[in-house]
């Protein structure tokens, strides 16, 4: 049986400036950057999160170009919504859409990356 979502592609224009942005502003850890010659296989993830984000690039043998900016239909989770919100925000992350409390009880924000790849966060009530 499957056990868990091992990693999640985010396909990427510049590998090294998202590898920037994912690490310096998200502050996530680099859990594999290897160098393929023609591209690098770099998986990223928040600290202490089974799933890892492979930051991809049109040139790998499934990417697109369309695949780059958008919704990813990646959410994060934060237990406190506002203090990730002015740390990021302080880091320059664009966030497109501000905290704000939903009707359903989960705080939500929305925020995009260097390639304007879109992310939600939530924040349980």
């Amino acid at each position: 049986m499957i056990s868990h979502i091992s990693q999640i592609g985010v396909y990427v224009t510049d590998q090294d400036a998202a590898l920037s942005f994912y690490t310096e502003k998200l502050g996530f850890e680099v859990r594999k950057l290897q160098d393929g010659g023609d591209f690098k296989w770099i998986e990223v993830a928040p600290p202490g999160s089974p799933t890892t984000i492979s930051l991809a690039t049109k040139d790998f043998p499934v990417g697109a170009e369309s695949k780059i900016g958008g919704f990813t239909d990646i959410a994060f989770e934060t237990a406190d919504i506002k203090a990730l919100h002015e740390t990021l925000s302080q880091r320059g992350v664009r966030f497109t859409v501000e905290p704000e409390l939903q009707p359903y009880g989960k705080w939500f924000a929305a925020f995009v990356d260097q390639d304007d790849n879109e992310f939600f966060v939530f924040q349980p009530a």
